[in-house]
Protein backbone atom coordinates (compact mmCIF):
# COMPACT_ATOMS: atom_id res chain seq x y z
CA UNK A 1 0.00 0.00 0.00
CA UNK A 2 1.12 3.40 -0.19
CA UNK A 3 -0.03 4.82 2.97
CA UNK A 4 -0.71 3.00 5.72
CA UNK A 5 -3.02 4.10 8.27
CA UNK A 6 -2.33 3.31 11.80
CA UNK A 7 -4.54 4.38 14.57
CA UNK A 8 -3.34 5.02 17.88
CA UNK A 9 -5.38 6.20 20.39
CA UNK A 10 -6.81 10.21 19.60
CA UNK A 11 -3.56 10.48 17.97
CA UNK A 12 -3.41 8.79 14.03
CA UNK A 13 0.03 8.29 12.77
CA UNK A 14 0.27 8.02 8.69
CA UNK A 15 3.65 6.44 7.41
CA UNK A 16 5.03 7.02 3.84
CA UNK A 17 6.79 3.79 2.07
CA UNK A 18 8.65 6.73 -0.20
CA UNK A 19 9.49 9.37 2.20
CA UNK A 20 10.46 7.24 5.02
CA UNK A 21 9.02 9.67 7.08
CA UNK A 22 6.11 9.49 9.70
CA UNK A 23 3.58 12.81 10.43
CA UNK A 24 1.41 12.42 12.91
CA UNK A 25 -2.01 14.11 13.69
CA UNK A 26 -4.56 14.72 16.50
CA UNK A 27 -8.39 14.14 15.78
CA UNK A 28 -10.37 16.37 17.69
CA UNK A 29 -12.92 14.48 19.92
CA UNK A 30 -16.68 14.68 19.12
CA UNK A 31 -18.78 17.02 20.91
CA UNK A 32 -20.36 15.46 23.78
CA UNK A 33 -24.42 15.09 22.85
CA UNK A 34 -26.52 18.08 25.44
CA UNK A 35 -30.29 17.64 26.57
CA UNK A 36 -30.89 20.94 24.85
CA UNK A 37 -29.37 20.69 21.23
CA UNK A 38 -31.86 21.73 18.55
CA UNK A 39 -32.21 19.42 15.09
CA UNK A 40 -32.35 21.37 11.53
CA UNK A 41 -34.98 19.68 9.80
CA UNK A 42 -35.65 20.68 6.39
CA UNK A 43 -38.89 20.79 4.67
CA UNK A 44 -40.29 20.64 1.24
CA UNK A 45 -41.29 24.03 -0.09
CA UNK A 46 -44.17 25.65 0.72
CA UNK A 47 -46.07 27.91 -1.36
CA UNK A 48 -46.49 31.41 -0.79
CA UNK A 49 -49.75 32.96 -2.44
CA UNK A 50 -52.87 34.58 -2.01
CA UNK A 51 -54.89 31.14 -2.67
CA UNK A 52 -55.90 29.13 0.46
CA UNK A 53 -57.67 26.38 0.64
CA UNK A 54 -61.33 26.00 2.26
CA UNK A 55 -63.98 24.00 3.41
CA UNK A 56 -67.55 24.65 2.28
CA UNK A 57 -70.61 23.08 3.94
CA UNK A 58 -74.31 22.75 3.04
CA UNK A 59 -76.76 25.02 4.74
CA UNK A 60 -79.99 23.80 4.03
CA UNK A 61 -79.02 20.75 5.51
CA UNK A 62 -78.73 21.98 9.08
CA UNK A 63 -81.70 23.59 8.85
CA UNK A 64 -83.44 19.97 7.60
CA UNK A 65 -81.17 18.02 10.59
CA UNK A 66 -79.55 16.08 7.61
CA UNK A 67 -76.55 15.19 7.13
CA UNK A 68 -74.50 18.34 5.54
CA UNK A 69 -72.31 17.67 2.62
CA UNK A 70 -68.58 18.96 2.72
CA UNK A 71 -65.96 19.84 -0.45
CA UNK A 72 -62.94 21.37 -0.25
CA UNK A 73 -61.98 24.00 -2.72
CA UNK A 74 -59.54 26.99 -3.18
CA UNK A 75 -60.38 30.92 -3.07
CA UNK A 76 -58.34 34.00 -3.68
CA UNK A 77 -57.73 35.75 -0.50
CA UNK A 78 -57.49 39.17 -2.85
CA UNK A 79 -60.58 38.66 -4.88
CA UNK A 80 -62.84 37.23 -2.11
CA UNK A 81 -62.41 38.72 1.39
CA UNK A 82 -65.94 37.62 2.37
CA UNK A 83 -67.17 33.85 3.05
CA UNK A 84 -67.61 31.88 0.06
CA UNK A 85 -71.19 30.86 -1.23
CA UNK A 86 -71.50 28.60 -3.84
CA UNK A 87 -73.88 25.75 -5.24
CA UNK A 88 -72.79 22.35 -4.68
CA UNK A 89 -74.79 18.85 -4.66
CA UNK A 90 -75.59 17.12 -1.36
CA UNK A 91 -75.75 13.36 -1.98
CA UNK A 92 -78.13 13.32 1.22
CA UNK A 93 -80.32 15.22 -0.03
CA UNK A 94 -80.08 14.43 -3.81
CA UNK A 95 -79.95 18.04 -4.82
CA UNK A 96 -77.77 20.98 -5.48
CA UNK A 97 -77.83 23.43 -2.34
CA UNK A 98 -75.88 26.30 -1.72
CA UNK A 99 -72.76 25.44 0.23
CA UNK A 100 -71.26 28.41 2.61
CA UNK A 101 -67.35 28.69 3.77
CA UNK A 102 -66.95 27.38 7.40
CA UNK A 103 -63.70 27.80 9.62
Amino acid sequence: TMQSLVKTGPSTAISNPFLGAKMTARVAPSPAPSGTATRMVTTMAKKKGIRLIVTVECTEAKGEGATPSRYCTQKNRKNTPERLEIKKYNPHLRRHTVHREIK
